[in-house]
């Protein structure tokens, strides 16, 4: 699928710009914003070292897009437990790839975003997918799926690939030794993301 023309996604910032004018938001800061403040501590004590979810995060999704591109496997001994049920994954077999890490946009909102992948199964079905990293089997089952921010992704990928209609989305969470995914229908991840942009806008007008 072809990049979105005049979108740059700048990582060292996680900040997007269109057209030479950077992006006010991203859907991850959207999200963020209706996290508490008890909620916000705790992501933030374990996101640094070098288990903390930042490096097991940004390493699994590597995985996951190197080998859905056919691409070698690069990865530190650590995450072993974690990648062999990712790769294995009933999901990813014999399916074509569209998109990884693919960047969208929403000019109008000024609002940028990236999706982990989008595959087409072997049954025709088109799914678009977010992958979710814990560090236990328990934090899988409590892993709720990510469907505010799939449906964001579903509804800028509407925008800009109307012709390319989406079946279900996918939360895929990679704990170790398992690897659990939670489906969803396009049209409650729509509905959720429109509630959260809604919240969001009164969260702004309250400031």
């Amino acid at each position: 699928m072809k990049p979105i023309q005049f979108l740059k996604f700048y990582e060292e910032w996680h900040k997007y710009r269109l057209e030479n004018e950077w992006l006010q938001r991203s859907v991850t800061q959207v999200l963020g914003t209706s996290l508490s403040d008890d909620a916000k501590a705790n992501i933030m004590r374990y996101k640094d070292g070098p288990d903390g979810w930042a490096a097991r995060g940004e390493a699994l999704h590597g995985v996951v897009e190197s080998f859905l591109n056919g691409q070698e496997l690069v990865y530190a001994e650590r995450w072993t437990d974690w990648v062999a049920p990712l790769i294995e994954c009933d999901l990813f077999k014999d399916c074509e790839v569209i998109a990884t890490e693919y960047r969208l946009c929403d000019k109008r909102k000024s609002l940028g975003g990236s999706f982990d992948f989008l595959i087409k199964r072997s049954n025709g079905e088109i799914v678009l997918g977010d992958v979710k990293t814990v560090s236990s089997q328990s934090a899988a089952r409590r892993r709720k799926p990510a469907k505010e921010q799939l449906g964001a992704y579903a509804a800028m990928l509407c925008d800009h690939h109307p012709a390319l209609p989406i079946d279900k989305c996918v939360t895929v969470v990679s704990a170790p030794n398992e690897c659990k995914v939670i489906e969803q229908r396009v049209d409650d991840c729509l509905e959720s993301w429109v509630d959260s942009w809604d919240k969001y806008q009164f969260m702004l007008e309250d400031w």
